[in-house]
């Protein structure tokens, strides 16, 4: 080959993209936020329960004053079905929206954007269990509730915005 010579032509390059389904799209920071928030609010959630638990005999006195008050009227018996249904819905109630709202943020985190509409449920449930709560458990434990459902509406403003919208969008194709 002289100087002169025309070069060989050169070897085309080829450049392997990912599908897109290989593609992993980056977590909103507002996903993680909301799931932090959510977490902790599920933790509040289980020691609501857990302080209702520890004063079981308080949850059902301060419950059955309401039920003598305001169904003095019924047998002893019902009043004392009434009262142990009552403090089950407080205590099981708190736990089981603990439990839901931790194991629901778990799911959303991980792009399940179903979970979201789980965990707007459960807070609604956390809302009614609040109103049930007042003027039968301890103030400490409406207090408890009333800073989850705080947590929760934060977490849920954060799951919403338009970055999480995109990575959920992102999640489902």
């Amino acid at each position: 080959m002289t100087p002169h010579d025309p070069q060989p032509p050169g070897r085309p390059r080829f450049e392997f993209r990912q599908r897109p389904s290989e593609a992993v799209a980056r977590r909103a920071r507002s996903v993680d936020v909301s799931f932090a928030l959510w977490a902790v609010a599920a933790v509040l959630g289980l020691a609501a329960a857990l302080v209702m638990l520890l004063d079981l005999d308080g949850v059902q006195a301060a419950v059955r004053g309401v039920v003598d008050r305001d169904f003095s009227n019924e047998t002893a018996v019902t009043r004392d079905r009434a009262v142990a249904a009552a403090a089950a819905v407080l205590v099981g109630g708190a736990f089981l929206i603990g439990v839901l709202t931790g194991l629901a943020a778990t799911a959303m985190r991980a792009g399940r954007g179903g979970a979201r509409f789980v965990l707007l449920l459960l807070l609604a449930v956390t809302v009614v269990e609040i109103v049930l709560a007042v003027g039968a458990v301890p103030p400490a434990v409406v207090l408890l509730l009333v800073v989850t459902a705080a947590l929760g509406v934060v977490a849920a403003v954060q799951m919403y915005l338009p970055g999480a919208n995109r990575w959920f969008a992102a999640r489902r194709r």
